[in-house]
């Protein structure tokens, strides 16, 4: 193997029997690692453009006859996606944590199951290093959100 991820080996070596295999095995592991941020931030995404399109400048938006599809992208998701996006970094961020579990319940060779070998073995250097790297990981995605919040809505500054 040259970097470890079946998928990206199997192009590399051209085998695209073995890359077909490797997708069909990667299919469970990615659908239950993704189901629940999914659900949450469908259900978040719903619930705000609910309550946005129920405010005054959307009815406004309406009785200028402007497209429907204006309305609901350029005024309204524009709007709702702000709550969203702090639960999509979490979501993003837990994605990274659950993909330690489903490594190790699917049997994928990865960080997962290295972290649960140092945990047997009591390798402190090594739980401390993930623990580190998954730290850095999180305040990185709630940066990168608190960026994305401050350019969508300027009444969020960035001091």
């Amino acid at each position: 193997t040259i970097t470890g991820f079946y998928l990206i080996d199997s192009l590399l070596a051209g085998n695209l029997v073995a890359w077909r295999d490797a997708a069909w095995h990667i299919l469970l592991p990615a659908f239950t690692l993704a189901t629940y941020p999914i659900s949450l931030t469908l259900r978040m995404t719903r619930a705000a453009m609910v309550e946005t399109l129920s405010e005054k400048y959307i009815t406004a938006a309406r009785a200028q006859g402007l497209p429907e599809h204006d309305v609901l992208f350029r005024y309204a998701l524009k709007n709702a996606i702000i709550p969203t996006l702090t639960v999509l970094g979490l979501s993003f961020a837990y994605s990274l944590t659950g993909a330690f579990l489903i490594e190790v319940i699917f049997s994928w060779p990865g960080l997962g199951k290295y972290v649960t070998d140092a945990v047997l073995n009591v390798d402190f250097p090594v739980i401390v290093s993930v623990t580190l790297i998954v730290t850095v990981f999180y305040v990185f995605i709630n940066l990168i959100v608190d960026i994305i919040q401050a350019v969508l809505d300027p009444r969020v500054a960035l001091r």
